[in-house]
């Protein structure tokens, strides 16, 4: 089989390595991980979507007709290959995905991320509440327009310190958002728990708000560095990845077009966007658009005070300047 797309930083890592074996990691219908460098890994997938370290290949079929957990494969920039024969992807004139393309774009103002974000709960409200998506009213603190969905024991478990850290984040106050985020890893159930997915969306959307205003958070890249480093222990070898990714602004394609049109210039329908995301494995879609909307409200508010901070630092370096004489 061949393939179509690959991620960058999967095209450097084989340029990288130019020779080496991995063993299968996990295998899905749709999808399977490749382990390399001890904790890394390599996800293959037939979908339309692509992860970070990701390559997408033309195969009609499940993944589980080829391979297994625990199979060696060989890696090279042209090519992967199942020790067994039984298994081989072509890698030539492949689409290459830029993982963080979007950070290049122009950014919307604070008021356009506001109303996009208002759109999205609206939608978010009316979809199936499964995995934390019940927690949407309390955590954004809006009022819904139809009868409230009835929670479940994993929200209801978690609701309270989802809030307190959404509030803690709020206010850029970091360090007990990290206390709080100690209780949220891995909390859940399947390959990426739901406070994981949670998370990466606060995380990606931390990572680009840094990226736009480099000396206005100073404290963002070591609060996703630590976050990253605590789901080593504390989560699925996917979901570790996953956050790995998120914290260094890397999420899978879909997020990513989705990203792009709640914070930068694009001609993409939004609801469109959002759905691809939703049908994301059982409630990893859902948990990842309640921690997105979650997250926009703190990039709004923080866009917002970076631009009064500014404003105000003009008027007074005005004031300061000198009178000229007659």
């Amino acid at each position: 089989m061949n393939a179509i797309t690959a991620a960058d930083d999967l095209v450097k890592f084989l340029e990288d390595h130019p020779s080496f074996g991995a063993r299968v990691h996990s295998v899905f219908p749709h999808a399977a991980n490749l382990l390399v460098l001890e904790d890394a890994l390599i996800t293959l997938t037939n979908q339309d979507d692509i992860t970070p370290m990701g390559l997408r290949v033309d195969c009609g079929t499940s993944f589980a007709e080829f391979l297994q957990a625990g199979d060696e494969v060989f890696l090279d920039p042209y090519r992967i290959t199942a020790a067994n024969g039984l298994f081989t992807v072509t890698i030539c004139d492949v689409e290459v995905w830029e993982t963080r393309s979007i950070l290049i774009l122009d950014a919307l103002p604070a008021e356009a991320v506001s109303q996009t974000r208002f759109r999205l709960m609206r939608w978010l409200e009316k979809q199936s509440a499964q995995g934390l998506l019940p927690l949407l009213p309390r955590l954004t603190r809006q009022a819904v327009s139809s009868k409230p969905a009835n929670d479940n024991l994993y929200s209801r478990y978690i609701a309270d310190d989802l809030e307190a850290f959404t509030q803690a984040i709020n206010s850029s106050d970091w360090k007990p958002a990290l206390h709080l985020a100690d209780r949220l890893i891995g909390f859940g159930m399947g390959s990426t728990p739901a406070c994981d997915d949670f998370l990466a969306a606060y995380m990606v959307v931390l990572r680009i708000a840094n990226e736009i205003n480099p000396a206005r958070f100073p404290w963002i890249r070591e609060f996703n560095d630590i976050i990253a480093s605590k789901a080593k222990n504390r989560t699925t070898l996917i979901s570790a990845n996953m956050l790995r990714h998120a914290s260094e602004g890397r999420v899978s394609l879909n997020q990513q077009q989705l990203l792009q049109a709640c914070l930068f210039k694009s001609d993409k329908d939004l609801i469109l966007l959002a759905e691809k995301v939703l049908r994301h494995g059982a409630s990893s879609g859902g948990d990842f658009l309640l921690g997105l909307v979650c997250a926009l409200e703190w990039y709004q508010n923080a866009i917002t005070e970076t631009l009064k901070e500014g404003e105000q630092a003009r008027v007074a370096n005005k004031r300061l300047q000198p009178v000229p004489t007659p």
